[in-house]
């Protein structure tokens, strides 16, 4: 246990200087970009003179130079400010209690959907080589990782919502809907979920699926299976007892790289079915440009890709009995 804390407190020290980098990365970029919070927001509500507009960059600290501006947002996440939304004018942490649970909805749900259907399918698929089975998992793989999330998400709207009516199109939930109890509001949240959980879903197991068949059959390949055979074991115990746990190691590290995949995929189905999470909300927080908004995302979406690596890291010594933390 002293070994694994000490290897767990190595990796969150030495990810301080990543994630400082990207903060600083961020924080320039969207500040050199044409336009501003005020051009984009306070001028659009109607006339608004020069010097109110002054006066508002010297409230917001905009008059300073970039550095320093960075140096007093640095201070002020530290102490646990994320800021106040420019647009919304609510303090971004509030904002991120309602978005980041809804993307946490979809990327778990979508998750999971993806591990249930890729690695029984790439087990089938890598046990039943050059088969029908095997060439139809492998085009339908290509067909899910070569198209982009946005098409799948427009086309699946169309058919399951626009001609079947059987799913809603957008949002989280029904506009105006009242429940008298709490499972009919849960179904309806869950009926919103079925269309971007799906898209987000279908091009992750793509990916998932095409790596669980090549590392099986390399591993089916291996000395050991061939003496596991020999020796007269049930082909079920061979594939499922010996060759699958060793097979899930890279797919393991594609599983939790993934999570960052489906943030950015989230991003783009977010915005396609209307749905309230962080992806959609930077988005428009971009087009506004609501700096503290897209800096507390951005932040927070780079925490988790750190904490998924961790856990990817730690998940290989379940797998794995040789692999050792010190």
């Amino acid at each position: 246990m002293g070994g694994l804390r000490n290897y767990i407190i190595r990796r969150v020290i030495s990810s301080i200087p990543t994630l400082i980098g990207i903060s600083i990365l961020t924080f320039t970029i969207i500040h050199l970009a044409p336009g501003g919070p005020l051009k984009f927001s306070l001028a659009l509500r109607g006339d608004i003179s020069p010097e109110y507009l002054l006066e508002m960059e010297k409230r917001l600290g905009l008059d300073k130079p970039i550095w320093e501006q960075y140096l007093i947002w640095l201070k002020n996440i530290i102490t646990g400010d994320l800021g106040t939304s420019y647009i919304k004018e609510v303090p971004i942490i509030d904002l991120l209690q309602i978005y980041a649970g809804n993307t946490l909805k979809l990327m778990f749900s979508a998750q999971i959907l993806a591990v249930l259907i890729a690695v029984p399918l790439g087990i089938i698929s890598a046990v039943k080589q050059d088969t029908l089975i095997d060439n139809t998992a492998r085009f339908a793989s290509l067909f899910g990782v070569s198209m982009p999330s946005f098409w799948t998400g427009l086309m699946l709207m169309f058919l399951f919502s626009v001609k079947l009516d059987l799913l809603p199109v957008f949002g989280a939930r029904t506009i105006g809907a009242v429940y008298d109890y709490s499972m009919a509001a849960i179904l309806d949240e869950f009926m919103h979920m079925i269309l971007p959980v799906t898209v987000l879903g279908l091009s992750s197991a793509a990916l998932i699926t095409r790596l669980v068949r090549s590392s099986m059959l390399e591993v089916l390949n291996q000395d050991y299976i061939t003496t596991a055979r020999a020796k007269g074991l049930k082909e079920n115990i061979v594939v499922y007892k010996h060759a699958l746990r060793n097979a899930l190691l890279p797919v393991v590290t594609v599983v939790g790289m993934s999570m960052g995949f489906l943030l950015a995929g989230a991003t783009v189905t977010e915005t396609v079915f209307a749905w309230p999470g962080m992806g959609r909300f930077v988005v428009q927080s971009t087009f506004n440009r609501d700096y503290p908004a897209i800096m507390a995302v951005t932040m927070m979406v780079a925490l988790m890709v750190v904490v998924t690596n961790l856990i990817t890291d730690l998940t290989y010594g379940f797998l794995d009995p040789r692999i050792r933390f010190e």
